[in-house]
C-alpha cells in the first residue's frame, strides 16, 4: 500500500509493508504513516495541534467545550 500527498510538482509518499499473514496494513500504522508525511508538509506542531483539534468519534473539528481540547500543551495553544 502506497499513501501520498501530491501539490502540483510535489510529491511526498511511503510505502507501507504489508504484514506477512494478514496481507494488510493496520489502521494504526496508516494513520502513522499519514501522521509522518503530514508532518513533511506542515511542521510538527501543525500535525500535533490538529491531533487535538479533531475527533475521531465525529470526523469533525472537537468544539472549543471538549474536554480534550484542555488537554492541548500550552506550547500549542498559540
Amino acid at each position: 500500500m502506497i499513501i501520498s500527498i501530491k501539490q502540483d510538482n510535489l510529491t511526498v509518499a511511503a510505502k507501507l509493508e504489508e504484514d506477512v499473514f494478514e496481507k494488510s496494513v493496520s489502521c494504526e500504522e496508516l494513520m502513522l504513516a499519514a501522521f509522518d508525511l503530514i508532518g513533511q508538509v506542515f511542521s510538527q506542531k501543525s500535525v500535533v495541534k490538529a491531533y487535538y483539534r479533531l475527533d475521531p468519534d465525529t470526523m469533525a473539528f472537537r468544539s472549543n467545550e471538549d474536554p480534550i481540547m484542555q488537554m492541548i500543551p500550552q506550547c500549542l495553544k498559540e
